[in-house]
């Protein structure tokens, strides 16, 4: 989950027309520009949200009954929590090119993520890992992303609809992502148990010792979580505004249905 601040993105560029108007507009062959104006405007959205979209403050982001299975030998559900981090977002680069019909960006945050967790496997491998019969737990529980660095590719182009309107049109199933951990991941929990053995300082102490192999291992499988969550908030978004709120280019002689 740790992920969820990445719909943002959609949010800010391609929401109600009243809030980007306040941001001014950029042509999107100046990066600096487009940056400059997604990170001032994921600083200010943070604390207050958009109450004009029924957005709600995004640091800290409520998170309840998100579900993952990892690699399918751990099952891990976040029952009530909170990801805190999103204002500390920076994005390096931001390119979109509606000509080749491609977008590119790339952004780094720190990221907390904590709350009432559960946790079960019967996994083999997970119990050569870390000993016992089963591991399994309900209780409460900390990650600490530091530095996490997110690069996204995705198809994007402009489409010209029935009202007349230019609007910026991305494939979902096409996005292509990957993650970085630039500084360490730490991990925190109480209530583990292998088998019936108390265990939590055992894992946890596994975990922040282990932490590059773990997030390589199994970090993608909560990041797919974290992109589907994007992909759903980003969909009701992305069309609503047409460009000439947010974009100064004229994109008439590309747009296509």
């Amino acid at each position: 989950m740790a992920l969820m601040f990445i719909f943002l993105f959609g949010l800010i560029v391609f929401g109600d027309a009243a809030f980007v108007d306040t941001l001014g507009k950029c042509s999107l062959k100046d990066e600096e520009c487009t940056k400059s104006l997604i990170n001032n405007a994921l600083n200010e959205i943070s604390s207050t949200g958009i109450p004009e979209l029924d957005i709600p403050p995004v640091d800290p982001i409520a998170l309840k009954n998100v579900s993952v299975t990892v690699l399918g030998l751990v099952d891990i559900t976040l029952l009530e929590g909170q990801a805190k981090g999103v204002k500390t977002c920076k994005f390096s680069s931001l390119k979109i090119d509606l000509e080749k019909e491609i977008g590119a960006y790339e952004f780094t945050c720190d990221i907390d993520i904590e709350g009432k967790y559960k946790v079960f496997s019967e996994s083999p491998l997970i119990k050569n890992l870390l000993g016992g019969t089963t591991v399994h737990g309900e209780g409460n529980g900390k990650v600490q992303l530091e530095k996490l660095q997110i690069s996204m590719k995705f198809p994007v182009y402009a489409q010209k609809r029935d009202d007349g309107e230019i609007y910026m049109k991305c494939d979902y199933s096409k996005i292509k992502y990957d993650y970085k951990i630039l500084g360490k991941t730490k991990f925190y929990a109480d209530n583990l148990f292998l088998g019936e053995q108390e265990a939590s300082k055992l894992v946890t102490t596994f975990l922040n010792e282990n932490w590059k192999f773990v997030m390589d291992t199994f970090g993608r499988s909560f990041f797919d979580k974290a992109m589907d969550i994007f992909y759903s908030y980003t969909s009701k978004f992305f069309g609503t505004v047409p460009a000439k709120h947010y974009l100064t280019d004229d994109f008439t002689s590309i747009a296509k249905p």
